[in-house]
Formats: structure tokens, C-alpha cells, sequence
């Protein structure tokens, strides 16, 4: 059984993070590493919704050489595409994703919804690009398993995401939510918004 991108949103503060990163809070987490930062530009291509009432995200990311500056893409690097089919039963809180980032499997999943389009990458698939941020990640490996991910964006959303790759995403959400009671002094779930709705409540949605 292929394994599953299980996600759970929720809210932070900065100072929160900023004694996360000391390691510090009542109760502290067993075990915290792997911190990880980056900065990259997300770009979301679409067309009349197709794609997006489909349940399938398709993103084009750059990242960034120097988290310093922002605006400067690393050398020399191609872009990352990737598409993400949410599977039956998510939310926009509690998701579950097969996700890829092959090229001629991203290819064959546009074009099952767009079967006359004969653009590839380097057009964007001849698709409107529907939103498009830059974010600061700080990713970390919380208790030996869940990757913790804080996203701070450049129009001033700030959003968390708690992530496990499973087979069974009953039983990963149940994990999940384990972790989050325990650590409520740091995991807000009572209102959590993605950096897409939050982009869209901004600017926008897409027609």
C-alpha cells in the first residue's frame, strides 16, 4: 500500500516558536532536531476551477539560494512541481494527500482533466496561475516522528502544519491529535486557515 501525506493545520505564535527553538515549554517536547530552514515561491496554476473541484493542487515552487535574500533563485535550478490529489474524507484541516513529484505522472494527471491541452512545464500547462507567495519555512522533527512545519508568508499569514507519511490515515490523525493535547501550550487548533484560503480571503478567489 503506498504510503500517505497525513496533514494537520494549526495556529502558532511567534513567541511560542521563539521558545520552541530554545526547546523550552511546559511540557517540553521528549525530543526536538533536524531544523530546517527555507524560503520559496509557490506559484498555484489553474483553470476555471477544473483542477481545484477535483481536488488536485498543482504547484510550481522555487526555492531560494539565501534565505537573506529572498528574491534571489538559486542558480541554475529548475522549479518544483508537484501535485497533491486530496484522497476522500479530508478538510482543509485534517488532509490526506497522494502526492507526486514525477514529471510524466504530473503530466498525465492535467491531462486527464485537461485532455486538449498540449502544454507541457516550460508553458505551465497553458494554465492561469491562480496565486502565487513567497513563505519562510522552519521545518523540524518533533518526538522522532512528526515533522513540525512553520510557514510565515510575504503577505503576512502565519500557519503551522503537522505532518506524518502512513498507510492508515485514521490512525495517523489519531496520532496526531495525541501529539497536539499534549503539547497545547504550543498547537492552537481552534482556527487554523491555510496560506491558500488566507491568500484567497486577501486577494480573491479564482473564477
Amino acid at each position: 500500500m503506498p504510503l500517505l501525506e497525513i496533514e494537520q493545520k494549526f495556529s502558532f505564535t511567534l513567541a511560542n516558536a521563539a521558545i520552541l527553538s530554545r526547546k523550552g515549554g511546559f511540557p517540553p517536547f521528549k525530543t526536538l532536531g533536524d531544523f530546517r530552514s527555507q524560503t520559496f515561491r509557490d506559484t498555484y496554476y489553474d483553470s476555471q476551477n477544473k483542477l481545484s473541484n477535483a481536488g488536485l493542487w498543482l504547484r510550481k515552487r522555487h526555492l531560494h539560494a539565501d534565505p537573506a535574500h529572498p528574491h534571489t533563485p538559486s542558480p541554475g535550478d529548475a522549479p518544483e512541481w508537484e501535485a497533491k490529489q486530496s484522497m476522500q474524507g479530508g478538510s482543509f484541516l485534517r488532509s490526506t494527500f497522494s502526492e507526486t513529484r514525477d514529471r510524466s505522472r504530473i503530466l498525465e494527471l492535467v491531462r486527464l482533466h485537461f485532455p486538449d491541452q498540449i502544454s507541457g512545464f516550460r508553458d505551465d500547462f497553458g494554465l492561469d496561475a491562480i496565486a502565487g507567495f513567497e513563505t519562510r519555512r522552519l521545518t523540524l522533527l518533533a518526538d522522532e516522528k512528526f515533522t513540525v512545519v512553520l510557514d510565515v508568508t510575504d503577505f503576512g499569514h502565519v500557519v503551522g502544519e503537522v505532518e506524518l507519511m502512513a498507510e492508515d490515515a485514521g490512525e495517523a490523525h489519531a496520532d496526531i491529535d495525541a501529539f497536539f493535547e499534549e503539547y497545547a501550550w504550543f498547537f492552537d487548533t481552534s482556527n487554523p486557515k491555510g496560506k491558500l484560503t488566507a491568500y484567497f480571503e486577501k486577494f480573491g478567489y479564482p473564477k
